[in-house]
Order: C-alpha cells, then structure tokens, then sequence
C-alpha cells in the first residue's frame, strides 16, 4: 500500500514544487515589472521637471524682453516668478538624478548655462534699471544670452532625447517582462494539468490494479472458506460464523442452535452409479435445504455426504423440531438428477447453546452425538442430545 500511496503522492508533490518554483518567478517578475514601472514613472518626472525648466527659463527671458521694451515693472514681477520656479526646478531635478547618474554630466551643464542665463538676464536689467533704455537695447544684440539659451536649449533636449530613449527601452523590457510571465503561466498551467492528468491516470490505473488485488484476494477468502462443489460454506467458513454467532450470542444473550445433518443411502447412489452422479445430488439436496431456511439461518457442507445448519432467532425446540421435520420431508420424494431418480434421506441431530454446552466446540459435538443417536434410531429422522 505504501507503494501507491508514493505513485499518487509523487505526481502532486512534483505539481506542487512546479507551482512553487514558477509562483515564485511570477513573483519576481513581478517585482521587476514593479521596479520598471517606478524607473518609468521617475522618466517622466524629470523629463516633465526638464520642459518645465526650458519653460521658466524662457518666460524669464520673455519677461526681460517685456520689460526691456516697455518698462513695465510688471515684466519684472513676472521674471522673478519665472527666476524663482527655474531655481526650485533645478533644485527638484537635482534631488532626482540620482535615480539617473547617467544624466549627471549634463544636468551640471544644464544647471551652469541656466545660472549663467539667468546672470546676463539680470546684468541686462540692472543696465536698463542704472543706464536707461538706450543703453540696455544697444547691448542687446551684443548679449551673449541668445547663444546661452540655444546651448540650454540643446543640452535639454539632449537629456530630454536621453530620457525618451530611456523609457523606451523601459517600455520594450516591461512588454517583453509581461510576454514572458504570460508563456510562464500558460506553460504553468499546461504543465500542473498534465501532471494532474498523469496522476489521474496513474491513480486511476492503481486504483483498477488494487481493485483487482482486493478481488483476487475476496476470491481466494471465497475459495477458503467455501464448498468448491456446493458454494455452501466448507468446515473453515463454518467454524468462523459459528465463533461470530457464539461471541453475538454471549453479547445479546441470544439462544442459537446447530443442526448436525448426515444423508442417507447416500453412499449407495455413489456406488450404484457414479461420483459425478454423488455431485450432483449434493448439489441438488444444497439448493434443496436452502430454499427451507430463513436469511439469517447459516447451512455449511463440512465434507463427504454432512452438513451443518446454525439457526438463531428461535422460540423453543418445537419450533427446531418443525425446521429439521421440513428438512427430512423435502427429501421424502426421489430426487431427478440426469435423467435418473435417486431416494435419499436425512439424519438430524440438534443441539442448543447453553442447554447442550456453553463453547462452540461442545455444542457442535452434541449436535453429532445427536444426529448419530437418529441414525440408531432407524435413519431419516431428527433426536435431540439425551
């Protein structure tokens, strides 16, 4: 039996080590399509924080224009607006980028040519504040601002080329990340209903292989406790369900008999015709005393032409009289066995339990005394133990 419960186990143990080992690489997968989606969400932060640096960085520069050309102080309001949120942008980049050292080397270069931007903003407005507008529009054309902020221009969009490259290259990984734990799920479930096939099969097949065993096994228990010729119990069996009635008897306080029965003439018909002839009439006189008893009544052949019959449920001996009456009368008229009418007869002895003896052994043995004393009694007939 250990033997197959390791060929059932062993499929869904596998099974079960395959789950685990692919749940855990669809867990680290996982992980890894989390870690992608925080490095794409960082991406486009600072790519978002880079435009909006361009952004500020030139509405300080149309700020000055504005004021360079008109003197409104409200130009000047709005570039030191536009000059405070540059200045907290670069400061956000600069906390980000070390998500990004690879961008390290133009930030700085980025953060330079803004500072120096916004420096020539402010000179150019200190000129226009101190010099008068004259002054500030003659330097204008000379300012070295316009090729600063094509240079920003170039450096931002260069990170921001970087950046987009970046999380493409995110992008691709994470659908190639998703396309495999897609194939490792179906492969999972393709591989956990093969093995659970498997193992239904092989369980299948074990189970037939066990329920065969099982019946070889009642087959032989069959053979070893019953009549090959007769099916009727043989001595073995009779002997176990004499013992199980005895120990029911004992625990219920129940009465049960047996009847010691041995044919008569039966030896006659073995030697006037044949043994094949004896099998069939015991075959015949078997079906015979069945067809008289109740269920739970137990008939047994203990060997040659005798016979042995428990009966349990009883009122008195009258009514054990009536039974072993029927029995010999059955037998009264010939018996047809091929082609031929054979006369045969019954000798009956009975014993009770706690009246003949209190063991099995000793109830058995007086209901054969018993069945004698009706064979000296002149045959076909029933006694009771003296």
């Amino acid at each position: 039996m250990l033997s197959y419960k390791k060929e059932i186990l062993y499929p869904l143990v596998v099974a079960s080590m395959l789950i685990s080992i692919v749940m855990a690489g669809l867990f680290y997968t996982l992980y890894q399509l989390n870690s992608i989606a925080v490095s794409k969400d960082h991406i486009d932060t600072q790519r978002f924080n880079i435009n909006l640096l361009r952004s500020t960085i030139l509405e300080a520069e149309t700020s000055q224009r504005g004021y360079l050309l008109t003197n409104n102080v409200t130009f000047l309001e709005h570039y030191e607006e536009s000059k405070l949120a540059a200045s907290k942008t670069m400061g956000i980049i600069s906390h980000n980028s070390h998500e990004l050292p690879e961008l390290s080397t133009r930030i700085k270069k980025i953060f330079l040519l803004s500072e120096e931007k916004l420096n020539i903003i402010e000179a150019s407005l200190n000129v226009q504040l101190n010099a008068g507008s004259y002054a500030s529009h003659l330097t204008l054309s000379k300012d070295r601002g316009k090729f600063v902020m094509e240079e920003i221009r170039k450096e931002l969009k260069s990170a921001d080329d970087y950046l987009l490259d970046q999380r493409k290259y995110l992008s691709k990984k994470m659908q190639n990340t998703i396309n495999s734990m897609i194939v490792a799920s179906v492969a999972l479930v393709l591989g956990i209903f093969g093995i659970l096939i498997f193992s239904y099969l092989r369980t299948l097949k074990l189970f037939k292989e066990i329920l065969s065993s099982t019946n070889k096994v009642s087959d032989l228990n069959f053979k070893a406790t019953h009549d090959p010729l007769t099916n009727l119990l043989n001595r073995r069996g009779f002997e176990d369900r004499l013992e199980l009635t005895h120990e029911n008897a004992v625990k219920n306080r129940h009465k049960y008999a047996i009847f010691y029965m041995d044919l008569d003439g039966f030896k006659a018909v073995n030697d006037s015709f044949s043994h094949e002839t004896g099998d069939a009439l015991l075959i015949a006189v078997s079906h015979i005393f069945q067809n008289l008893l109740r269920e739970n009544d137990c008939l047994a052949r203990l060997g040659g032409d005798e016979f042995t019959l428990i009966v349990q449920s009883f009122k008195d001996q009258e009514e054990l009289t009536g039974l072993a009456n029927r029995l010999i009368q059955a037998l009264k008229y010939p018996i047809a066995v091929e082609d031929k009418l054979l006369n045969i007869g019954v000798s009956i002895g009975v014993a009770i339990y706690k009246i003949n003896g209190f063991k099995p052994e000793q109830i058995l043995a007086a209901a054969d005394s018993a069945m004698y004393l009706a064979k000296k009694s002149g045959k076909n007939r029933m006694s009771f133990v003296l």
